[in-house]
């Protein structure tokens, strides 16, 4: 789950507010553990209002604009005092003249409104930038949405769309959060979320949006204060709280295996030695046998299908419970010999030389059935003060974007091709010119036709690397790595 808490203009004009409402929310994202970014909005009044209007404090939107108008000093310093909090920065450009701005400050996650969903010369230089895109879509059609869809999908770019009302605030009966699942059948393949808009205490459209599939939840945001009050759509930290805390109830609720009884487990038969089998031996059945209290680890009787004709990684005794990890995969093994031979030739060509004390591991953030398409071979040298690794890729294979809270990283290019991103602007690596990547900056890489890179950084640390995909960051640092010897 990712929340989105839209500050939008309630920093009222002023930098020292504005920090304040950061320190609430991300105290609260701290606490709760979850994933969330902090947004502004960010319009360049100079060319974004018509010269004839500019002052016209008589329209609604254009005197609230010049009210809390940020300059683009004021609006860096938000930005950077968001990214020292260890939560994603994200904001809305609603003109072109505003994106050098947002590359510049290193923005991490662009947000299009809804008013700006058929904005097409904006939408075309959004869909231009490398980075996580989240779109609002009030008021439009699934039609026009597709177009939309067809846009950033052909530009190759990681995008989500958002159910949202246009009613601020919106009651309870407008939210039409069916919606949510219209979009997930029309667009299967990306996250779908709800940008609500209902009064600052209401606590269960936004789980009822979480159960019909929705994995980003955006909502307006602010702080009161004795001269300062909220609109009728925005909430305080504490307000937002009990709407978190109903989400992760529904998902705590949700989680984990309907099938699966720890008492059923309990009373399942495991699978036993019979007798002594030795590494290599192709098990029979005959050579098991089934009794219950079902040790830790071991396979059942429900795995049986899947034991026999295996053969075994190592000797086990008369009596020893079978597990999973004692047999040797076929398939698996099979795969992951073709992707050691295949890396033992691209280090040899570039003139690498791996040894046994080397710790070599795959990264593999999607599993090894992906591999070929995401991930990379990782080679540690040494790790301690400093770290120096080797990092080896296929041929159209990527890294996913990531950041490093402790560590600071140089890759140079040893042999290949290699495109760094850094916050989103890509960088062609080249032969002898090293490329610093400083701490909490997200970056990926990826190759067109395979590569080799020297990886020189301070020590490295175990759960450092933090992901922005949320799937990936699901899963623990050794489902994500598989240790293997060249």
């Amino acid at each position: 789950m990712f929340y989105i808490f839209e500050m939008a203009n309630n920093h009222m004009g002023s930098v020292d507010h504005a920090k304040k409402i950061i320190d609430d929310f991300a105290d609260l994202a701290k606490r709760k553990k979850i994933n969330a970014g902090i947004k502004l909005q960010f319009r360049n009044l100079d060319t974004f209002i018509h010269p004839n209007y500019k002052d016209r404090n008589d329209l609604k939107y254009i005197k609230r604009f010049n009210e809390t108008r940020l300059s683009k000093e004021q609006f860096g310093e938000i930005i950077n005092y968001i990214k020292s909090k260890n939560i994603l920065s994200v904001s809305t450009p609603f003109d072109n003249e505003s994106l050098p701005l947002f590359d510049t400050l290193g923005v991490e996650v662009l947000k299009i409104a809804s008013c700006s969903v058929d904005d097409w010369p904006l939408l075309r230089e959004v869909s231009k930038i490398n980075r996580k895109i989240i779109i609002s879509t009030g008021g439009a059609t699934i039609k026009h949405l597709k177009k939309v869809y067809n846009l950033f999908k052909r530009a190759g770019r990681d995008f989500s769309f958002l159910h949202c009302i246009a009613e601020y605030p919106t009651p309870i009966e407008n939210a039409f959060l069916d919606r949510i699942k219209k979009l997930k059948e029309e667009f299967p393949d990306i996250e779908i979320g709800y940008s609500t808009h209902e009064g600052p205490d209401t606590r269960s459209v936004s789980p009822y949006a979480v159960a019909m599939g929705a994995t980003i939840i955006e909502k307006h945001i602010g702080k009161k204060t004795d001269t300062i009050d909220l609109n009728a759509y925005s909430c305080t930290a504490a307000q937002m709280e009990v709407v978190v805390d109903e989400i992760q109830l529904f998902e705590s609720a949700s989680r984990g295996d309907f099938s699966k009884s720890e008492a059923l487990e309990q009373l399942k038969r495991g699978v036993y030695a019979k007798i002594e089998l030795n590494s290599g031996y192709t098990i029979q059945e005959g050579d098991l046998y089934y009794a219950m209290p079902l040790q830790e680890g071991c396979l059942n009787v429900s795995n049986i299908d899947e034991i026999i004709g295996q053969k075994l990684l190592l000797d086990i005794d008369r009596n020893d419970p079978l597990k999973k990890e004692y047999l040797i995969n076929p398939e698996r093994e099979d795969k992951l010999q073709r992707i050691k031979a295949t890396f033992n030739k691209i280090l040899s060509d570039a003139g690498v030389t791996v040894t046994d004390k080397d710790d070599t591991e795959l990264s593999c953030h999607f599993g090894l059935d992906k591999f070929y398409e995401t991930g990379a071979l990782i080679v540690s040298k040494i790790n301690r003060t400093y770290c120096k690794k080797i990092i080896a890729m296929l041929p159209n294979q990527s890294h996913p974007t990531h950041r490093h809270l402790k560590k600071e990283e140089c890759f140079e290019l040893l042999k290949g091709d290699c495109i760094l991103s850094l916050n989103g602007r890509d960088i062609q690596l080249e032969k002898g010119k090293p490329i610093l990547i400083n701490r909490k900056v997200n970056h990926s890489f990826r190759t067109k036709n395979g590569c080799v890179i020297e990886e020189v950084s301070t020590t490295h640390i175990k759960g450092d690397s933090i992901y922005e995909n949320p799937a990936i960051s699901k899963l623990t640092v050794d489902e994500r790595k598989i240790v293997i010897k060249l």
